[in-house]
Order: C-alpha cells, then sequence, then structure tokens
C-alpha cells in the first residue's frame, strides 16, 4: 500500500499520481455503491492506500465525490467527438450522433453516473449544473452548427437551431433512457438500438426535414 512507482519522479508528479490512484479507486465505489453507501475505508482500501494518504487529498467524502462526478463530467464531455458534418447529408450525421448518444446513454456507466447526479445534486446544487453543462448543454453547442448548415443547404425547414438540437436528443433518449434508469425488463440489444437510432433520425426529419 502507498507504494512509489519510480524514484526518479518528482514530488508534485508523485502527488498527481496518487490523486489520480484515489480519484480512480473512489469513482469504481461511488458507481457500485453511491453515495450514502460509500465509506472511506472501503474507498481507501479500493484504491490500494492509505486513508491519511487519501486526506492528504482529499478533506471528506463530500470532496472526494464532488471530485469524482467533475472528472466524470469532463470525460463525459469528451466521449461525444465532433463528428464532420459538412461534406454529408444531415441524415448520415444524425444517424451516427443517435448512435453515439444511445450507446453513451445506455450502457451502464452512462445510466449509473446519471442516477447518482440526479440523486445528489440536492446535496451539492453544482453538482448539476457542472453535469448539464458538460452533457445537454454540449451536445446543443455541437450539434446547432450543423443543423444551421443544413437549413442553409435546403435540407431542414427554417428552425432555431438551438431549440432543434435539444428536441433530437431528446428523441434519442426517449423510453429507452427511462426504460433503463428505471431497470425495466433485459438491456436492449445491439439491433434494438440501432432501430431506435433509425426511427429518431426519421421523427426528427419529419419534423425538421424540407420535403418537397
Amino acid at each position: 500500500m502507498d507504494s512509489d512507482s519510480g524514484g526518479t519522479m518528482s514530488r508534485a508528479e508523485r502527488g498527481e499520481l496518487k490523486c489520480a490512484q484515489v480519484l480512480a479507486g473512489a469513482r469504481r465505489v461511488f458507481l457500485s455503491d453511491g453515495y450514502e453507501g460509500a465509506s472511506v475505508d472501503e474507498i481507501a482500501r479500493e484504491a490500494g492506500i492509505s486513508k491519511a494518504t487519501l486526506y492528504r487529498h482529499f478533506p471528506d467524502k463530500a470532496a472526494l465525490f464532488s471530485a469524482v462526478l467533475a472528472e466524470e463530467c469532463r470525460t463525459q464531455a469528451g466521449l461525444h467527438p465532433e463528428l464532420c458534418y459538412h461534406d454529408r447529408p444531415i441524415a448520415d450525421f444524425l444517424l451516427d450522433l443517435a448512435r453515439d448518444v444511445l450507446n453513451f446513454s445506455l450502457g451502464e456507466f452512462g445510466q449509473s453516473i446519471y442516477r447518482i447526479a440526479v440523486a445528489e445534486t440536492v446535496r451539492f446544487p453544482d453538482i448539476g449544473k457542472t453535469f448539464y453543462d458538460t452533457g445537454s448543454e454540449l451536445n446543443r453547442v455541437r450539434l446547432a452548427p450543423a443543423l444551421e448548415l443544413a437549413v442553409e443547404r435546403g435540407e431542414l425547414v427554417a428552425l432555431d437551431p438551438d431549440y432543434a438540437a435539444h428536441v433530437f436528443y431528446g428523441i434519442c433518449k426517449a423510453d429507452l433512457f427511462i426504460r433503463g434508469l428505471l431497470r425495466i425488463g433485459d438491456p436492449p440489444a445491439p439491433e434494438e438500438i440501432e432501430a431506435h437510432a433509425r426511427r429518431s433520425v426519421e421523427t426528427f426529419l419529419r419534423a425538421f426535414g424540407k420535403h418537397d
């Protein structure tokens, strides 16, 4: 426990490594047990460090949880890289995006971190805003320019791109996402996810697509 990995590392580098070690252990425990069920003792064991080392980096469980969720929000923000839409039909772009959104939001990690964020927002008000800003809001910022370009190219009717972006993500998460959160039925099979992605795009284009 608390073993050093390499004597050539600076003190700052060792500190960063220990901090990452603590966060990795805490992430596993929080996702498994939630905030209330997680204990500092268990987190220290999972991280392979002493409680004294943990407390040198984080004063209490609340600070540790906030740090873990902030890190997960940063990870979530990078999970959906901007797809190139300039030279692609909007339908193809949206289908790839729908697949990306569904694979993340229906996965065990995506569902677990969502449940925890919602459950703990009352206790930690900043968590809700951070989770929204790096999730729904970031998705809107990334999708809106593609929708604007599609309007200019005559693929979509005139629309409010910000509103339409939120509508698209709402359609993608309809039913399957809520069923997953509530653990209703078995997790969707890949073919069900693919069918839902295609229906989501078709529904969006029926509402906003240019029809001759």
